[in-house]
């Protein structure tokens, strides 16, 4: 699938305590939107969302992730089969700086996939 964003480092940090189900419904969301994912697809997308919010908060990075992760829920739009949060470019910066480059990737690649 085509990313919607143009930006390369993506979205990855960790989720506030309670936000569990945010990466539930984002992944649900992508799937319904893309409308190819098996269930142990969406039970990947769950799975490296759940480790880039681990990897993010060894980092130090929670509230950038928070901030960011807040925004994916907000600007989330399927267009045409492709998730679009163009919206959140300066969010993903800001946790992109923050963390490194595989953590954010891992994040991206769960939403964009």
């Amino acid at each position: 699938m085509k990313l919607a964003c143009p930006f390369t480092v993506a979205l990855a940090l960790a989720l506030l305590p309670g936000c569990g189900s945010s990466i539930s419904n984002l992944c649900e969301d992508r799937c319904d939107c893309t409308g190819d994912c098996s269930p142990d697809d969406e039970d990947d997308c769950i799975d490296n969302l759940e480790d880039a919010e681990r990897e993010a908060v060894s980092q130090g990075c929670e509230e950038q992730f928070d901030e960011a992760i807040s925004c994916v829920e907000d600007e989330f739009a399927c267009r045409g089969g492709n998730v679009d949060v163009d919206g959140c470019r300066q969010e993903v910066d800001n946790l992109g700086r923050c963390t490194d480059l595989p953590t954010g990737l891992l994040f991206w690649a769960a939403i964009n996939d």
